[in-house]
């Protein structure tokens, strides 16, 4: 039974390195440092990074030993002549990792090439991205027998997943033969996008006036903000690999959406994306809903019945505003992601599930563990890649561009503003972030004018609420400097009553406190 403490501090640990290796793009860097990292997380004395390239005639894999390390992170010579063989064809042969403390696996250390090396332990998992194993993690101690357990199997397989997901971004960005071709189109698009909106820039910048709006797309989602081109990055990223996705971002960003795109441009599009608010479900209907229930198990239990997790076969569960869970749910869902199988309410057995999670939440989880009222395990386990939905205000260029598209898919394109009701537009700080925007625009177009003024939004728009009420001058500032400025100026306005400023730009108090810290308002 692992320590509950080490396994947090372990989960931790691939988080953070697996957010540390999405930052690297170069693959020459990147190899060492995923390397350094594995021998990290198990204490292994040595390490080998062994790429597959693939199968020979007879059917058999064809490897290559990329890097060699120790634990002192130095290269190691002749790194080739260190590995056996014998035990990297087993993991890609058998699709499972394995470790020499298991009974299963102990007939490894009999292996000639084992013994005649004195290696006393090893763990060795493939790097495995939407179900092809792209390469082998191999570990080994020469000094321990049991060096490695269970655990250290389970930890280094989800972080081997992180590794070959960053393996393939760097790749892909390299523009290597062996990359991808779908994962190629689907950053090419991104490319395209981001190029498309420098060419409106660098137009514009030419005539000295303000960029045309062209809307530009990235799957069903609307923007072509540095923002939102980042979150496009993320998606891509997200969509290659089969790991949990926590997406973070304040109601109403489109966080189910961003869940969507991930699921239209992952491996398997055409299974279901399933989805379910487990703010809006009373806790004893929550987990039949999620893992189903046998006929008898309650009262109306009439049928059996396939929860989420099975009905889900192998798309996508989405799991959103998780932070609002019980610690009895969290628990359950906790152990569901550990052991990839669900009892059904009223079961005596459980049944395996296929499908990928991705969980969403407004809530500031971090703080949450804090006040234990989340499981900080849980959260590591969610959090393995994370997606940041950024708030409309953050991203006011592309205010416009989704009125635009709301009000044609209300039934009226081309319905025109006033110059006074774009400013207001996008001077509004969208407290309800494009679901707000959206239902204005639905308003808006059902009032059936062919041009839209000022006096005809909203009053809290009217008002000016958000960068229109912020002292000075917008033109040559950085948004940085707008937003410290909408904060001084609420403020001031409320004799700086937190609470009251909050309010009065349409955030939550917690995001107000985050934005003091940043620009060191007392």
């Amino acid at each position: 039974m692992v320590d509950p403490e080490r396994e947090i501090t372990w989960l931790r640990r691939v988080r953070d390195l697996s957010h540390l290796l999405v930052a690297e793009r170069d693959v020459s860097r990147l190899l060492p440092l995923i390397l350094d990292a594995a021998i990290e997380l198990t204490e292994a004395e040595r390490g080998f990074l062994v790429r597959v390239l693939g199968r020979k005639p007879s059917g058999g894999f064809r490897f290559k030993v990329e890097v060699a390390r120790g634990f002192d992170k130095a290269a190691l010579q002749g790194g080739q002549s260190k590995v056996s063989r014998t035990v990297v064809r087993r993991v890609c042969e058998q699709g499972r990792g394995l470790v020499t403390t298991s009974e299963e696996d102990r007939d490894v250390l009999e292996i000639s090439s084992v013994q005649a090396r004195r290696v006393l332990s090893i763990v060795c998992v493939p790097m495995r991205l939407r179900g092809e194993i792209r390469g082998v993690l191999y570990l080994d101690h020469r000094f321990s027998k049991g060096a490695f357990s269970q655990s250290d199997l389970e930890i280094l397989a989800t972080f081997a997943d992180q590794a070959a997901l960053a393996m393939e971004t760097a790749e892909l960005l390299a523009g290597a033969p062996q990359a991808d071709r779908a994962s190629a189109a689907s950053l090419r698009e991104l490319e395209e996008l981001k190029a498309q909106r420098a060419a409106q820039e660098e137009a514009a910048a030419a005539v000295r006036e303000p960029a045309p709006r062209r809307r530009l797309r990235f799957g069903r989602l609307v923007g072509s903000s540095p923002l939102m081109c980042k979150l496009y990055e993320q998606i891509e990223r997200a969509a290659r690999t089969w790991d949990p996705v926590l997406v973070i971002g304040e109601s109403g960003t489109g966080k189910e959406l961003v869940a969507r795109e991930i699921h239209a441009r992952g491996s398997f599009p055409t299974e279901p994306f399933l989805s379910e608010n487990c703010a809006a479900v009373a806790e004893s209907l929550l987990e039949s809903e999620l893992f189903g229930h046998r006929k008898g198990a309650f009262t109306g239990a009439v049928a059996d019945r396939d929860g989420l997790f099975v009905e889900a076969g192998r798309g996508t569960l989405f799991l959103d505003e998780v932070g609002d869970m019980s610690p009895a749910m969290q628990g359950k869902l906790l152990r569901v992601l550990q052991e990839q199988v669900v009892r059904p309410v009223g079961a005596t057995a459980s049944r395996p599930i296929a499908c990928r999670v991705l969980a969403a939440t407004h809530r500031d989880l971090r703080e949450m563990i804090r006040s234990g009222s989340f499981r900080e395990d849980l959260y590591y386990r969610l959090d393995v890649l994370r997606i940041f939905v950024p708030p409309l205000r953050q991203r006011p260029s592309d205010i416009l561009p989704l009125f635009e598209t709301f009000c044609e898919q209300a039934g009226r394109p081309g319905l025109k503003l006033t110059s006074r009701a774009q400013k207001l537009l996008v001077g509004y700080s969208w407290p309800g972030n494009v679901r707000e925007l959206e239902n204005e625009a639905k308003r808006l177009a059902a009032l059936g004018l062919q041009r839209v003024s000022a006096q005809q939004l909203s009053p809290e728009i009217r008002e000016g609420r958000g960068v229109a009420r912020a002292r000075g001058e917008l033109s040559g500032k950085t948004l940085g400097e707008v937003e410290r400025e909408m904060v001084l100026a609420a403020m001031a306005e409320c004799q700086n009553n937190k609470s009251r400023a909050a309010r009065q730009l349409g955030i939550p108090r917690t995001t107000l406190y985050h934005l003091l810290e940043r620009y060191g308002i007392a």
